[in-house]
Formats: C-alpha cells, sequence, structure tokens
C-alpha cells in the first residue's frame, strides 16, 4: 500500500508536535461526539475505506481505527471506545485503490456524562413577553449575579480557576477564600496594567494569584469548577467582570454552564496562561496574549447542543464569528459595548442586503474605526445606546425568530475590535440553540425598545414583506375589554394574515395559554383561571409577531 501526503484536496499536513489544534477544515468537519467517540466526515471524496489514527499526544499512540462507513455524498471515520469528556488527536487516513491520503492533525472532544445543563444570568431585566417558554436563571438585579457565583463557589470540591479583567468585589473574595480554606485548589489570573481595578486582591489573599499581559489585556472573565468532576464541573462566563459597576449598574450577561469536556478546555487554556498544571504561577513558561498557541478543540456537544469555543488571539475567533453572522436567514440582533472590526461590519452590511432582519446597538459608536456610521449609511438598524448605564454586551443572535433555522448566540468577553481579536487573552462560545437565542432575544428586545424610547420598538419574529408589514399596536389591532374579567376579544383589521396563533405569557415569560386563532377579523376567547394580574398577549402570525398588555381582573 503506497502512502503520500495530501495535496489535490487542498488540505495542510501539520506534523510538528507544537502544532497549531485545527478542529474544522473545508473538507472536514466533526459530527456525532458522544462520550464513547466522535465521528469526522469528508464531503465528495471518492475513498474506499477511512480511518483515524488516534492518542492523546501528537504521537497518535493509540494506532488507527478502520471504518468502511460512505454514502453517495460523504465518507465517514468513526472512533469508538474512547473515554468521556477527553481529548484526542485525531489524523484522518483515506484509503483508494490501495493508496493512503493522510489528511490534517486535528484535536478533538468527546463527548460528557455531564448534564449538559445551560443557565443564562442578566442583569438589567428582560421583556418577557418574547418568550417561548423559558425564562433566564437570573431576570436582573447585580445581588443575584453575585449571590449566583458565590452560590458556584461555595459549592466547589476540588479546583476553581479563575480568570477575570477587574475584581473589585470584597464578597466573592472571600468565598473564593473560604473555598481555598476547605482545601479546594483556588487559582486566580488577573490582569496587569492599564484599565484595570482589583481593589479586591490587594492585599494579596491567601490563594495563589498572577497578574499577566502587561502589555495588553487579559481580558477574560471565567471560572473553571471541578474540571476533573462529571456533576460538579461548571463553568462561567459572559461579559461581567467581578465590579460593582458591570454586576449592578452596566448591561451584561453570563453563562453557566455543567459540562466536564467544556470546564476541561477552560481549565487547559487557563494553564497555559498560568504556565503550569500545578498550584503555583510559573513565570518563565506562561503564554499569554499573541503568545499562546490554539491548544484546546473547537467543538463540543453539550446537552445535545453543539457549543464552539474559540480563544484569543490564538483561535481565529473574528472568523468564526463571521462565519455564524453569514448563517443568519431570518434575522440578526446584536449588542456591542464597541464594534471596529470591518469584516464584521461587512457581514452585516450583506446580511442585511440579503433581507435579513437587523437590530443592533451600539454603545462606544466614537471609537476610532467605528462600524457604527458606515452601517447606518448602508441602512442596517443600528442605534447608539443612549442610557447612562453601559451597555458592555459582547453577543449576537443569530435566527432567534426561525427555529428550524441554526439559531445561535455568540457571547464572551471578546469585543468586535482588533485588540480582541490580535493581542488580548479573550473567550467567546457559539452556541447553537433555539431557547438559549430566545433567552438572550428576550434581554436584547428591552434594550432595543430602551434606546427607542419604548416607541414602535417591537421585533419580528421573521421576515415581512413590503406590502404586508408587520402591524403595531394599538392602531392596527386592538384587545377588549383590557382589564380583563376572563374573555377578550381581538379586533384585527389585517384579516389577510394567516397562521395566526395566541400566547399569554406571564410577565416572568412562563406560557400559560397558546391556541390558534381564526383568520376573522374578530376573535374571542376565554382565559384559563389564573390569578389577577399583568399578561402579556403575543400573535404570531404569518408576517410576525403582535403583542399587548393585559390585566385580568376578575
Amino acid at each position: 500500500m503506497s502512502m503520500r501526503w495530501i495535496g489535490t484536496l487542498g488540505w495542510s499536513l501539520m506534523i510538528t508536535a507544537a502544532l497549531t489544534a485545527q478542529t474544522t477544515h473545508p473538507d472536514l468537519t466533526i459530527e456525532a461526539q458522544t462520550p464513547t467517540g466522535f465521528t469526522l466526515v469528508w464531503n465528495n471524496t471518492t475513498a474506499e475505506q477511512m480511518g483515524l489514527a488516534l492518542g492523546k499526544t501528537p504521537d497518535l499512540e493509540l494506532g488507527t481505527q478502520w471504518n468502511p462507513l460512505k454514502s453517495t455524498t460523504t465518507t465517514k471515520a468513526v472512533a469508538t471506545g474512547l473515554e468521556a469528556a477527553t481529548f484526542y488527536y485525531a489524523r484522518p487516513l483515506a484509503v483508494t485503490d490501495g493508496d493512503t491520503v493522510v489528511g490534517p492533525l486535528g484535536y478533538y472532544s468527546t463527548g460528557s456524562r455531564s448534564t449538559g445543563t445551560i443557565h443564562v444570568l442578566f442583569n438589567q431585566g428582560i421583556d418577557a413577553s418574547y418568550s417561548t417558554g423559558a425564562s433566564p436563571l437570573v431576570l436582573s438585579g447585580g445581588v443575584n449575579i453575585e449571590n449566583a457565583i458565590i452560590a458556584q463557589i461555595d459549592q466547589a470540591q476540588y479546583t476553581i480557576d479563575v480568570a477575570v479583567f477587574n475584581t473589585t468585589r470584597n464578597l466573592i473574595v472571600a468565598a473564593l477564600t473560604r473555598a481555598h480554606n476547605r482545601g479546594v485548589r483556588v487559582r486566580f489570573l488577573a490582569n496587569q496594567g492599564s484599565f484595570t481595578s482589583n481593589a479586591a486582591l490587594n492585599p494579596a489573599p491567601a490563594f495563589p494569584l498572577a497578574y499577566v499581559n502587561a502589555n495588553d489585556l487579559m481580558h477574560n472573565k471565567f471560572v473553571a469548577i471541578d474540571a476533573q468532576s462529571v456533576d460538579s464541573s461548571w463553568l462561567w462566563t459572559g461579559s461581567c467582570n467581578w465590579t460593582y459597576t458591570d454586576m449592578y449598574t452596566n448591561y451584561n450577561n453570563i453563562v453557566l454552564i455543567q459540562d466536564q469536556a467544556l470546564v476541561r478546555a477552560y481549565e487547559q487554556e487557563f494553564e497555559e496562561m498560568w504556565g503550569s498544571s500545578g498550584r503555583n504561577f510559573n513565570a518563565a513558561a506562561s503564554r499569554v496574549g499573541n503568545r499562546k498557541t490554539n491548544n484546546t478543540p473547537g467543538t463540543f456537544n453539550v446537552g445535545g447542543r453543539t457549543i464552539e469555543l474559540y480563544f484569543s488571539p490564538s483561535d481565529g475567533t473574528t472568523t468564526a464569528i463571521e462565519r455564524s453572522l453569514y448563517s443568519a436567514t431570518n434575522d440578526l440582533e446584536f449588542a456591542l459595548l464597541t464594534f471596529t472590526r470591518n469584516e464584521l461590519g461587512t457581514a452585516v452590511r450583506d446580511e442585511h442586503r440579503a433581507g435579513v432582519w437587523e437590530h443592533g446597538l451600539i454603545e462606544n459608536i466614537n471609537d476610532p474605526g467605528s462600524e457604527y456610521n458606515w452601517l447606518r449609511n448602508n441602512g442596517v438598524n443600528v442605534l447608539e445606546d443612549r442610557n447612562s448605564t453601559a451597555l458592555h454586551h459582547k453577543y449576537a443572535i443569530v435566527d432567534a425568530g426561525s427555529p428550524s433555522s441554526d439559531p445561535l448566540v455568540i457571547t464572551g468577553s471578546h469585543n468586535w475590535t482588533t485588540a480582541a481579536e490580535d493581542r488580548n487573552d479573550e473567550n467567546t462560545l457559539i452556541i447553537h440553540d433555539a431557547t438559549i437565542a430566545n433567552l438572550y432575544l428576550q434581554e436584547f428586545a428591552l434594550r432595543w425598545c430602551e434606546a427607542k424610547g419604548n416607541i414602535n420598538c417591537s421585533l419580528p419574529f421573521s421576515r415581512a414583506t413590503s406590502t404586508d408589514q408587520l402591524p403595531s399596536a394599538p392602531e392596527a389591532a386592538q384587545l377588549y375589554p383590557n382589564p380583563s374579567s376572563g374573555q377578550c376579544t381581538l379586533s384585527w383589521p389585517l384579516s389577510n394574515l394567516k397562521d395566526r396563533q395566541l400566547q399569554v405569557y406571564t410577565t416572568t415569560g412562563q406560557l400559560v395559554q397558546t391556541q390558534i386563532l381564526s383568520e376573522e377579523a374578530h376573535c374571542t376567547w376565554t382565559l384559563p383561571d389564573l390569578p389577577n394580574g399583568m399578561y402579556v398577549v403575543v400573535v404570531q402570525h404569518s408576517a410576525g409577531l403582535w403583542q399587548q398588555p393585559l390585566m385580568l381582573l376578575r
């Protein structure tokens, strides 16, 4: 059997141990991650047999697994019998007429046996009328955010790795000290240099602490807890620093995820910056900023959801964000502190021209190179956040109004800037999940209405045509009587709109009634036996969505 290095298929071969790990490739994708293996898929190959050379090191010491799984359009190589939540190097092998083609060396994760639970936390309120049935773990309140992270720290059993840009909250540092005192290994990385306030870390705490990336920013806000545990492993990440301003005042978001493989990836990234897998910081071996390598898997199966993970500046985060923006087919929302990357502005502009509904909020519109004016000049529906409270988010939502598409959320510490892409230590998650996208839509909807002065600020769930626009309340439709004693009538002049579904929500986002409405101009229905109070009536239809508050007084 002859063997040749791949060339005609355009794959690049990495043969050194100090490789830049790559988990995706134009001709190679990962799918079906399970606790015991994963599958790599090739498109349009002529291979008669596929194999994977495997190992926990680039030496591929576990040998090759061969499996002839082929269809007319794809060829798959399946790795089996592996350990859960564990990272493997794999090199694909393709055999045709006795000739073996060797593919790129990649780095992949098996699935976890964890719950895959994801909680979303916001500190400044949501519009629950956009809920499809789910509600964030925390709807609002800095004290609730602070209590949530303290609760996670207090539950840690083995290890806590913290990489947080700013820390002024003494209560959180006290919780970390308690964990340290009860035998949990606590390690803390903070930013060294400008734009940082770490008052709660001075005087130095009892647990190990290091300041890094003096030339740029260690801008992460993550905590990796109990990476060696299936059940108590938790990740905390998002846009929120541990300061009073970020927790109690600025607009911020956090995701809290129970998944061992994902937590292990964050631990691995932490240890690259820490310079050691042990308790003590190793300054000589520490790699931060543009000295880092792409040393973690990039795709995870978390509770059946696909989550992509990118660390800056080593992993090509901007390219991943750009790819996600171009995946939008229905709607795109973004809330950003700052937006200066041209290729991301071009992606937003192109999606607008393709007919995608777009709504964007930017805080720092006058930053050098800001995309704000260019986007507005190209017709994109983007607003300056003019609230006295700073919009500190770094998130985008794709296709929240199209659950049958690929709804996703981009979030983390990464501003859409060159500094974040090329120099700062950052982390970004791309979460492919309709429910998570809807939770972020609930937060965005309220921020959008605040920016518009609560005037004509409803968001559509789907694209409307130029001749059949989404109606706005109260002119296009009327809900009466309001307050209601239990029976309501909806007067709907645009009776040509089809597929009208009525939903009634509590103000906290709980769905309490759903039914299909007739296509008549006047529809009457009876509310279920509900407590008196305020509710939100939502009507989804062929052109989008209409909503109206309703007071129930029996």
